[in-house]
């Protein structure tokens, strides 16, 4: 009886592993993961890009293109607890739009009112590197937006690339 129930436990206890193995992103998106990590490393050698790394995250880093610099007089930048209004197009390497604030809301503008401290890491490092009128092009590598987890309709290990405006920082707070 003991070898019969051994025989039936090994084939369960393989099928649990295999089953586990299928839901690993590393496994499922490994081509996905190496695509996007050659899009990072040709932005980054393109020498179109400033590299960024911010001083509280030494492991993340964001590529910046400005396309053009605000006239802003005074060249205030967001801190993280600032709200800021911007509009937003965030692509895939593929070109894929996955998500903007190019649509119609209740006042029929296309602002998103934010602070950056609570984005994702490499939209919170392109903000508070802009100025009020800056537009430009950020890619940033998964672990500075959603890592290997995603969301929505980010897939694991996606870099981000995002077309940002700043148009106004409404409520410019002080350093905590």
């Amino acid at each position: 009886m003991a070898k019969f129930s051994s025989l039936l436990v090994l084939p369960v206890a393989l099928t649990l592993l295999s089953s586990c193995l299928k839901d690993d992103p590393e496994v499922t998106y490994a081509d996905w993961k190496t695509e996007n990590e050659q899009y990072i490393n040709n932005a980054e050698n393109s020498g179109k890009f400033t590299k960024i790394t911010p001083i509280w995250d030494k492991t993340s880093f964001v590529l910046i293109d400005w396309i053009r610099r605000g006239d802003s007089p005074n060249k205030i930048k967001p801190l993280d607890n600032s709200t800021v209004d911007v509009v937003y197009l965030l692509t895939n390497v593929k070109g894929d739009t996955l998500d903007s604030s190019y649509r119609l809301t209740n006042n029929g503008d296309s602002i998103y009112r934010v602070r950056p401290g609570q984005t994702c890491t490499g939209f919170r490092v392109a903000l508070t590197n802009m100025n009020i009128g800056d537009s430009i092009e950020a890619v940033m590598p998964y672990y500075a937006g959603y890592g290997a987890s995603g969301y929505g309709r980010i897939l694991p290990f996606s870099t981000l690339i995002f077309q940002i405006k700043l148009v106004d920082i409404p409520a410019l707070e002080k350093e905590p």
